[in-house]
């Protein structure tokens, strides 16, 4: 057929690249053949029921807590669960574990795991497999080494484990999210460093609604399993018509993989940036942009003595800035807090007001004055500012907040350079606090805990580059972070968020983007908050497919 003959040019441009990789023996599986497309280490499905999508990255070690590559994740996405799942908006759902409480003092939390919840063996997901994962986690420092604060055990009842802290975590829900379960029983006595070299690791034995059919450095081909649970069979019901198989095709490099979508008949390619992406949709399709949870801003240095310490200042400098530009080049949305737009627990705000006249009413409400030469201090100083910025070589985003804002507060009269710095001195000139301004990204995680970013105690530990120390943003911080239901929490975030954006510690720019290229054929497939760009799939039982 012509979507065959399609597909034949996908394998292609594949077979080219996987040339120079590894097969399937090198990975350590071996693939039971279905009727497809050939790939080294097995054959890929294809024709209608298929989804095919397209990945930046080369299958290396395809396991939780190991992948390595987007290959792999993309792989462990639908092969694997966690115990909780986390829908659009990044508010955790029942997957593995059915429910879920923590305890009045907030610092443990008791969850119950669905009985029918197995292994592709048959064998039921357990406490012990909990357990397992949590230990391993916790060995290899994931998530920051968040998994090392936390103590595992099995539950007063059959069927729970209870989790414990030494505080109130209301991001463990969700990072259990982010945490798909290893099997207690198939790494039994090895430690964390053995696991991925381990015979055990050969064999695929995941807990997902599809299981590996064929693997390889080039490609993977998945099923979908038959004992889904009642959640993914309310996807699939929602969805009319999804994906009975899926191929994955492994692209080493985003050139490969952009010739890959313009030649073939692909449904999806994730991994391209912003200016690829649009290179790709230009040939066919569209680009859906996904969420991430990196934030951008200006940082300013609010210790004493700074010149900036004066909340009207700071709301000046951030009149005259235009994030959207910034977005309408590089992709993203308009932030104007660091919480995304996308997330379940952000709150829409009253527009900031912007302009040259509202900044100067501004500006001279604190003493600054306007003259000839620009603007001068109230001690009759003449003003001027740097931002620093890493080097637009290597970061051409940050190099361009950076300019932009030069120039408009130049243009406004304080003269403003930028000074680029390789990282480790932007680190050293952050952590000392010798300077003014500073493009900042930071992961602010799914679950938004801006305490490490803004809270006193955190000016210690180095993560609060402004050096804010306020009593009544630390109250704000700290009932953001504690454990509620939704409503509870959402309530506590809206009112950070509100202080922050009256108060503009950060300029916020932008969040940025996961570039998501889909055909047409594929429907139903919406902006959603992700950690890893691969990680979209874990909506994929949703995804409509159109039927010839």
């Amino acid at each position: 057929s012509a979507r065959q003959g399609l597909t034949r040019k996908i394998v292609a441009v594949i077979f080219a690249a996987a040339a120079l990789f590894a097969g399937a023996a090198q990975l350590g599986l071996v693939s039971a053949q279905i009727p497809g497309v050939g790939v080294p280490g097995g054959e890929l499905p294809s024709g209608d029921g298929v989804l095919t999508v397209g990945v930046v990255g080369v299958a290396s070690t395809p396991l939780p807590l190991f992948a390595e590559t987007a290959a792999d994740r993309a792989v462990v996405s639908l092969t694997y669960r966690s115990l909780t799942r986390l829908d659009a908006s990044g508010w955790p759902e029942p997957d593995i574990a059915s429910t879920w409480s923590v305890a009045a003092d907030g610092l443990s939390w008791t969850i119950t795991l669905d009985p029918a919840a197995h292994w592709e063996d048959g064998s039921t997901v357990s406490a012990a497999d909990v357990l397992t994962t949590i230990s391993i986690a916790s060995e290899l420092g994931t998530a920051g080494g968040y998994w090392q604060s936390i103590t595992a055990e099995e539950g007063d009842e059959a069927g729970t484990v209870k989790l414990s802290a030494s505080r109130g975590l209301a991001n463990l829900p969700t990072m259990l999210g982010s945490l798909p379960l290893l099997s207690a029983t198939q790494f039994a006595g090895l430690s964390a460093a053995q696991i991925p070299d381990s015979d055990a690791a050969k064999v695929p034995q995941g807990t997902g609604p599809y299981r590996i059919t064929s693997i390889s450095s080039g490609g993977a081909g998945l099923v979908r399993r038959a004992d889904l649970l009642a959640a993914d069979t309310a996807s699939l019901t929602a969805a009319g018509t999804s994906a009975e198989k899926i191929a994955l095709y492994f692209f080493p490099d985003a050139a490969s993989a952009l010739r890959g979508w313009t030649t073939s008949s692909l449904d999806q390619l994730i991994g391209l940036d912003i200016a690829d992406a649009r290179r790709g949709t230009a040939a066919r399709g569209t680009t859906i942009e996904l969420g991430s949870t990196v934030f951008s801003g200006i940082a300013t240095n609010l210790r004493p003595g700074s010149v900036l310490r004066d909340p009207r200042l700071r709301a000046g400098l951030a009149a005259l800035l235009d994030p959207a530009a910034i977005t309408a080049v590089f992709g993203g949305s308009v932030a104007r807090t660091p919480v995304s737009p996308l997330s379940w627990g952000w709150t829409a705000l009253a527009d900031a007001k912007t302009g040259v006249d509202y900044a100067t009413s501004l500006f001279k409400s604190v003493k600054w004055k306007k003259g000839d030469a620009g603007w001068s201090l109230p001690s009759g100083a003449a003003a001027s500012l740097e931002i620093l910025t890493l080097p637009a070589s290597a970061h051409p985003v940050d190099a361009a907040v950076a300019a932009q804002a030069a120039a408009a507060w130049t243009a406004f009269g304080i003269p403003t350079r930028v000074t680029e710095l390789s990282p480790i001195d932007l680190t050293s000139r952050l952590s000392s606090g010798t300077f003014q301004l500073a493009v900042l990204n930071v992961d602010v995680g799914i679950d938004v805990d801006l305490y490490p970013l803004l809270g006193s105690g955190a000016v210690l530990t180095g993560g609060n580059i402004a050096g804010i120390q306020l009593k009544d943003l630390d109250l704000l911080l700290n009932r953001a972070r504690q454990p509620g239901d939704r409503a509870t929490r959402t309530a506590a975030l809206v009112a950070l968020q509100k202080w922050l954006a009256e108060t503009n510690y950060i300029l916020p720019i932008r969040f940025r983007a996961v570039e998501l290229l889909t055909s047409s054929r594929v429907t139903q497939v919406a902006p959603m908050l992700v950690d890893e760009p691969e990680s979209y799939l874990r909506a994929v039982l949703s995804f409509r497919l159109a039927t010839p």
